[in-house]
């Protein structure tokens, strides 16, 4: 059912008039669409307050004859803007969660930055698991990546690759851990990066104000990433 058929059918549905081969699409739709149930709830307020004022309702107090509508009309402001707020929220959820998908780092097959003493067997696993990575299936990488070898290796470029592999599968926190480290080392090779992807860390924390700010220290330097970096400040901006 489209919205406009369910509108055409409120008042037919609220007096117990609808036909019963339009009931049940009626009612699927309005749990489905956020917008036709907060109209059919309107209406429905709107409605019970059309009952016929009792005989001797004049003999109440005049204060109270005025106010209940009022307060009545209060609360379905109240139920409107609170209802609202919730679309709202839900829509601004779903734009950062659009804007925390991020892109890859570059990475090709023998790459070489970071530690050069590696065994080959090392490099071998990795690279495998750099294949999962660039699939985007980052468990599998990780199951490569998570082993203890690798962690005993104490290898930048591992760490780096582990890092965004961890915040490819959600586990923000962890990720962040690693990338402050690198941060921290000021590792030439990585460093760039890991300021750049700490903001995406930031976002998926639900810390938008924070990663802007991270973004915007990173575009302001002399770093291959400072594009980048502007474009995502403009993309929180944009929220």
């Amino acid at each position: 059912m489209r919205c406009h058929e369910f509108q055409a059918l409120i008042e037919a549905y609220l007096g117990e008039t609808i036909p019963e081969a339009r009931r049940e699409p009626f009612e699927e739709h309005f749990f489905q669409c956020r917008e036709c149930f907060l109209s059919l709830k309107i209406n429905e307020s709107l409605r019970s307050k059309e009952v016929a004022i009792a005989a001797d309702e004049g003999r109440r107090p005049f204060a109270l004859r005025v106010m209940r509508p009022v307060l009545a009309m209060a609360a379905l402001f109240l139920l409107v803007l609170a209802s609202g707020l919730l679309l709202w929220q839900a829509r601004q959820a779903g734009r950062l969660r659009a804007i925390s998908r991020f892109d890859l780092p570059f990475y090709h097959e023998g790459e070489l930055r970071g530690s050069r003493d590696e065994g080959a067997r090392l490099e071998e696993e990795f690279s495998a698991a750099m294949r999962s990575f660039q699939a985007r299936d980052f468990r599998a990488a990780l199951q490569v990546l998570d082993r203890p070898e690798f962690s005993a290796a104490r290898s930048p470029k591992y760490d780096f690759f582990r890092a965004i592999s961890l915040l490819g599968t959600g586990e923000a926190e962890k990720a962040g851990e690693i990338l402050d480290g690198i941060i921290a080392s000021m590792d030439p090779a990585y460093f760039d990066e890991a300021r750049y992807y700490k903001g995406f860390v930031l976002l998926l924390q639900r810390r938008p104000g924070e990663a802007r700010a991270q973004f915007a220290r990173l575009a302001a330097m002399l770093s291959p990433m400072a594009g980048k970096a502007k474009e995502m400040v403009q993309k929180i901006d944009e929220l």
